[in-house]
């Protein structure tokens, strides 16, 4: 069995209504994102030496592309393909909510509806992920970048303190990503994706399971590695290497890792790839990443 813990349906980025178009294709072409899934996470022959700003324009070229491919169709097409039979897919409010994901979980009973905090309603967002959670929503996704909004938010804290009550896993991005081109850039504020203070937070919260999506990012995951005496403290593996899974494995222990694409901004071949790779053919901790822990943590066991 397969959960993957990190997917999206939905155009996130601008909220176009696509979740339940058809034959919405892919681009069929080569690029530096697929090009360094390819090259499993790590820079391939004569990347280190291409200018910066090319590289930072091809992959939210292609990153801004992928989110318009994804549709449930799309989605469903990447299941069958990768052998997954359960995936976790998170919200990233005001663009995509639990209702939309709830209505796709109704036609593919593989999809797990996260929530979000939807900071537009105030005070009441905090009844309404409530409501979520008693309505099937698997888990909580906060996104700081693209919310606008900083970890030490009174509304956030408040919300998060209310979501204990739950037994829930909460999903935070972490690193600092900018998702638009610089005449959009005040749609999102990638300074509010502090790794540093997302591991503070877990110590704040010791009785809620918190995530740290993409284990930190491609560069700054030490700061996550820090945190590895937060037991509430946990990671999945989008976006990372096989020596950074391998790193994860043996500070937090296999317990604490889970089985992450990212899809569609991710492709879910490749970190299937890495993680049957680090784990060196051990089928424990196989069964502990790809499946165990995330239904451990479904059913409320932190």
């Amino acid at each position: 069995m397969i959960i993957d813990t990190h997917a999206h349906l939905g155009d996130v980025l601008f909220g176009k209504n696509i979740t339940f178009k058809q034959n919405v294709t892919t681009r069929d072409h080569h690029n530096l994102l697929s090009l360094l899934e390819e090259n499993d996470n790590v820079p391939f022959p004569g990347f280190l030496e291409m200018d910066p700003d090319t590289v930072s324009e091809s992959i939210l070229n292609e990153e801004q592309a992928r989110n318009n491919t994804a549709t449930l169709q799309n989605m469903q097409s990447s299941l069958d393909r990768n052998g997954i039979d359960k995936i976790w897919v998170l919200p990233i409010l005001p663009t995509v909510g639990f209702e939309e994901l709830l209505a796709a979980s109704k036609l593919d009973e593989r999809i797990v509806p996260f929530t979000g905090i939807d900071f537009a309603l105030g005070e009441a967002a905090v009844d309404k992920m409530l409501r979520d959670a008693e309505n099937g929503a698997g888990g909580l996704k906060v996104h700081p970048i693209l919310q606008c909004r900083p970890m030490d938010d009174p509304l956030l804290l408040g919300a998060l303190d209310a979501w204990k009550q739950t037994g829930k896993p909460v999903i935070f991005h972490t690193y600092a990503y900018e998702y638009y081109h610089p005449e959009e850039a005040y749609r999102n504020r990638p300074d509010y994706a502090s790794n540093t203070k997302f591991v503070e937070l877990a110590k704040q919260f010791p009785e809620l399971t918190m995530i740290a999506a993409h284990a930190g990012g491609p560069f700054d995951f030490g700061e996550i590695l820090e945190g590895k005496e937060v037991k509430n403290l946990y990671v999945d593996t989008s976006f990372q290497s096989e020596e950074v899974i391998r790193m994860f494995l043996r500070e937090f222990g296999p317990e604490r890792v889970l089985f992450g694409s990212d899809w569609p901004w991710g492709c879910q071949e490749t970190p299937l790839r890495l993680v049957s790779k680090a784990a060196d053919k051990d089928q424990r901790v196989l069964d502990l990443l790809f499946f165990e822990n995330a239904s451990r943590l479904m059913k409320g066991e932190n």
